[in-house]
């Protein structure tokens, strides 16, 4: 079990960006779908339409960001990725837990069992969104992710990718099957289930896959952002405009830029914190694996 630290005060600096994208008169999307959710120093921020909404919550825990992207071309993607991230909203009102990571895995759970529930009132549930979620509390970071969002952990140079695409392909390989057709099809999405591939009133999140614990540092940076950007950047450029760019709303549009001179036609989400100061945390050495870290040239 990770033991909570206390929720000491530290300095964190983030910068977003939320963008329809390059628009429908240059081939992309006629709306904005993706969502975002920073939560912080007593305030709740989420995307409302045009504008953004903000929420009073004084005795909120520690600091936490989401990022959603609603369905594209399926009904109401905006709804959903709105619902998604004023639901996990709440999750910033409670105590810091003995098991943060344990505990947003089951809130994950549990709000996509509530909110799947109330669409499904209507009918067939139709409205489904990603959901990849940061909550820091002290010197840790706890981690959850459903879909294909995604979260990028840097630090001196060399850039991780702790969430893995929630496709087909992916779930086949951890139960060894065989690659199954269309393998990069997304298998699952919050609300609205698993496109068919097991019970869509639950969820699979496996817990040191899906979730995880980080210790940050300071000069540390995150990343979190929606397909718009990672479905057509490397992950080696991003890792470049993170080490270049240190001020993370600069950073935050900057990222969204080489998005559009990438040719991406999605929604394009970007989520940047910095870890400003505090005491340094000893390495876990088997925190930077082979497999998902980057080393730009």
């Amino acid at each position: 079990m990770t033991q909570a630290r206390p929720v000491e005060p530290r300095r964190y600096t983030v910068g977003l960006v939320c963008s329809v994208g390059v628009g429908e008169a240059r081939g992309g999307r006629a709306r904005n779908e993706d969502n975002y959710l920073v939560c912080r120093d007593g305030r709740i921020r989420w995307r409302d339409g045009d504008t953004e909404a903000v929420a009073q919550a004084p005795d909120g825990t520690g600091l936490l960001l989401a990022v959603a992207d609603g369905m594209g071309g399926h009904d109401d993607g905006d709804l959903a990725s709105a619902a998604a991230v004023q639901a996990l909203s709440r999750l910033y009102l409670r105590p810091a837990p003995p098991d943060p990571e344990a505990t947003l895995r089951d809130f994950l759970l549990d709000a996509h069992r509530r909110l799947r529930g109330r669409v499904a009132v209507d009918g067939k549930v139709k409205m489904g969104t990603t959901l990849t979620v940061a909550w820091l509390l002290g010197d840790l970071l706890h981690w959850a992710h459903v879909g294909d969002s995604r979260l990028y952990h840097w630090r001196e140079g060399r850039i991780a990718r702790l969430t893995k695409d929630h496709t087909r392909g992916e779930f086949a390989r951890r139960d060894r099957r065989a690659n199954p057709t269309h393998a990069e099809n997304l298998a699952q999405n919050f609300i609205y289930g698993s496109r068919g591939l097991g019970d869509d009133t639950g969820l699979r999140i496996d817990r040191g896959i899906d979730t995880g614990t980080v210790a940050l540092r300071p000069d540390d940076r995150l990343l979190l952002c929606s397909d718009g950007l990672s479905g057509c950047v490397e992950d080696a450029w991003i890792a470049d405009l993170l080490r270049n760019v240190p001020e993370p709303t600069a950073c935050a549009v900057s990222l969204m830029e080489r998005a559009i001179a990438s040719e991406s036609d999605d929604n394009i989400t970007t989520v940047v914190l910095r870890v400003d100061g505090g005491g340094a945390v000893a390495l876990d050495p088997g925190e930077w694996g082979d497999e998902t870290t980057i080393v730009p040239p």
